[in-house]
């Protein structure tokens, strides 16, 4: 008996190949089964649909589909997805059902979910009877077969390796500046990689904006960047230029008035799983960024034309570039990220010039190689985990770049990777001439809990000590000894609840810290001696459940639920690193996401999701100033000099899928004194 194979008019054979559950996925491979009915859904089921789509989802995934925060459901992107043969149409509803809204899973009804999936079907071309949906009508395969296949175009060419490919044509930048002597010691007014400095401490010398005169700060101008989702992008700044990021565009904006230079739009050609991005790096003439499809490129600084395209890594498995690359000693330094998908993480370098691979190094060992024993057998290593989220360091006496890694993978089903899953939850230590390992320090050995290192540490010196600090999604706050790799602290700085609970297919735990928290590190001011560190307080409750692994799907192993806004909150907090005595702690009624910044005037600088941004008194945590900038603020705050006048900016309006209070669109606030 043959089967029934839904499409959408829209989806062709051309995205046959190119599959993976993205935002939605769940991500079950259900194996053929005798003849299936039809899938039908009725029109007043795409009306509820619609409303419940409007309410529940659209902040993430668009009003019109088109995708903001998460992908789009929509077109070529829904159709790489579902269309690719592999999937039912239960597991699209269970998709939504279970894993959907992000900030409450599986809190829909099932006339919701079902009123959902219609909607999604209508949208994508299927047409609405006088059958209903329901629970028991949902085995009917959504593949690329079927009477709409036969009228489609021919199939467009999809990318299927070597990985990394190399750029298909390459243009030299007109200018060559920053170099590494400039970014070796920045100018006191640049702000010239995602945390400043290679050392990644976060200081900004300038001092013309103090406690003093904190009070008289004052918007002085605004660009909003027309994009809604994701805005984690931490600005650079050169010679009164800023530079920075939406999910697909790049940005030169005057530092002074806001006016914008120039702008670039990445269109993606590959599958997109969770978009996001956190920035540029800067150097030799070229801004460099990653993209959600798993692309790197670099972009002229003077003119925002594209240099050259590396395709790093195959997105439909769910590989992504989300970190603001480094730059340093003729190389440019990134990572996959896309750990809950199941892919094996790797760190890059390649030519800055030319966009060539130069080095590469598995966070997911090979088999045979020594840390491989750490994973208990050679299966777990094909789908380990082990992203890079955010930024790394370097530390150039030491030839070095130390890249901050994410969780084992599945995540919560630990059963099928025992030991301590090498490099997952670490900073390692690459030499970064060869890509060689040169050490190591692992915050989380066998994480359950999604605890990334996801964030860059720190490097600092004190009392003649070569010092790192590194700021853990288990709440924890660790100083170690660069030299020794000894740890010297272990300081936490959020709540930490039911940490040692096994976790349970059979009942629930609720667990703090939750999967969502560190997205930034620590901030170092050498005049004040302190670390300083912002908290997202939100627990989770989780649950195991063996998982099915389906390329480029949702790899969890379990189930959490973010606890509702009301139950969430923020800490800032600072910390003497010698003797580990906490100086002082503020806490907000907001999770705090965004990296904290001080400076010589001896400011903390800040924000949270609530959308307020905060100057406070460093040696004190006393806030000076607060402004509503009327969404999330959730990236790096910048201080930054131009025309002689000391200026902050402030990325405001992150809509992200967990966002607690997803409101704004992407917007740059610029504030500075009368």
């Amino acid at each position: 008996m043959s089967r029934r194979r839904w499409q959408s008019p829209g989806i062709s054979g051309a995205w046959r190949g190119a599959s993976g559950i993205v935002a939605l996925g769940l991500g079950v491979c259900v194996s053929a089964q005798a003849a299936a009915p039809a899938v039908g859904f009725t029109a007043d089921q795409v009306a509820r649909g619609r409303v419940v789509y409007a309410s529940a989802c659209g902040v993430c995934h668009g009003r019109e589909l088109q995708g903001a925060a998460a992908v789009a459901l929509t077109g070529p992107s829904f159709a790489r997805t579902w269309g690719d043969g592999h999937h039912m149409l239960r597991d699209l509803y269970e998709s939504v059902a279970k894993q959907m809204p992000k900030n409450a899973p599986g809190s829909l009804s099932e006339s919701d979910n079902l009123g959902l999936t219609a909607f999604l079907l209508a949208r994508n071309g299927y047409s609405a009877g006088a059958v209903p949906l329901t629970a028991s009508a949902l085995d009917v395969d959504l593949g690329a077969e079927g009477e709409a296949a036969q009228t489609q175009a021919p199939p467009a060419p999809v990318y299927t390796g070597p990985w990394p490919q190399p750029p298909a044509s390459v243009v030299p930048a007109t200018t060559r500046v920053p170099d590494d002597a400039e970014l070796r010691a920045p100018a006191a007014g640049d702000w010239l990689t995602y945390n400043r400095t290679l050392a990644g401490e976060r200081f900004s010398p300038l001092a013309q904006i103090s406690i003093r005169n904190a009070r008289q700060l004052q918007a002085r101008c605004l660009l909003q960047l027309g994009e809604l989702g994701s805005f984690e992008t931490s600005p650079v700044a050169y010679r009164g230029t800023l530079y920075l990021t939406t999910v697909h565009k790049v940005f030169a904006v005057d530092g002074a008035t806001c006016a914008l230079r120039w702008s670039y739009n990445y269109v993606p050609p590959d599958p997109e799983h969770l978009p996001g991005n956190r920035g540029v790096a800067l150097y030799r003439g070229a801004l460099y960024r990653g993209t959600a499809d798993g692309h790197l490129i670099a972009l002229d600084a003077a003119t925002g034309k594209l240099l050259w395209d590396v395709r790093a890594a195959d997105s439909a498995k769910g590989y992504e570039i989300t970190g603001a690359p480094v730059a340093f000693g003729g190389k440019v330094f990134t990572g996959d990220a896309g750990a809950d998908t199941g892919i094996r993480g790797r760190v890059y370098a390649f030519d800055a010039a030319t966009g060539a691979l130069a080095w590469s190094f598995n966070m997911i060992p090979a088999a045979g190689e020594p840390a491989a024993r750490t994973w208990g057998n050679a299966a777990a290593l094909d789908r380990g985990g082990g992203a890079t989220w955010s930024s790394m360091a370097i530390d150039p006496a030491a030839g070095s770049v130390l890249v901050p890694t994410g969780n084992p993978a599945p995540d919560f089903y630990d059963t099928l990777r025992p030991g301590s899953n090498l490099y997952t939850d670490s900073v390692v230590a690459l030499d970064m001439r060869t890509g060689h390992l040169q050490w190591y320090v692992q915050q989380v050995p066998h994480d359950v809990h999604d605890w990334d290192t996801a964030a860059a540490p720190a490097l600092f010196e004190q009392g003649g000590r070569r010092l790192m600090a590194v700021a853990s999604k288990d709440g924890l706050l660790y100083v170690y000894d660069r030299d020794s790799h000894q740890m010297l602290q272990q300081l936490p700085f959020t709540t930490r609840e039911n940490i040692d609970v096994p976790l349970s297919p059979d009942h629930p735990v609720h667990v703090c810290p939750g999967a969502l928290g560190q997205y930034n590190g620590p901030a170092w001011s050498p005049a004040l001696g302190l670390l300083f560190v912002g908290a997202a307080d939100r627990c989770n409750t989780l649950q195991r459940a063996e998982p099915r692994y389906v390329p480029g799907g949702v790899y969890f192993g379990g189930r959490f639920i973010i606890d509702p806004p009301v139950l969430q909150s923020g800490w800032i907090r600072a910390f003497d690193p010698r003797s580990g005595r906490e100086v002082w702690q503020v806490h907000r009624k907001d999770p705090v996401l965004a990296a904290v910044t001080p400076t010589a005037g001896g400011l903390l600088l800040t924000g949270d999701s609530g959308g307020e941004f905060l100057a406070l008194n460093a040696s004190s945590g006393e806030i000076l100033y607060r402004f509503q900038t009327g969404g999330p603020v959730a990236g790096g705050i910048t201080s930054y000099e131009a025309g002689g006048r000391q200026y902050i900016a402030v990325p405001s309006g992150s809509s992200s899928r967990d966002s607690a209070s997803a409101t704004g669109a992407a917007t740059l606030v610029v504030f500075g004194l009368p």
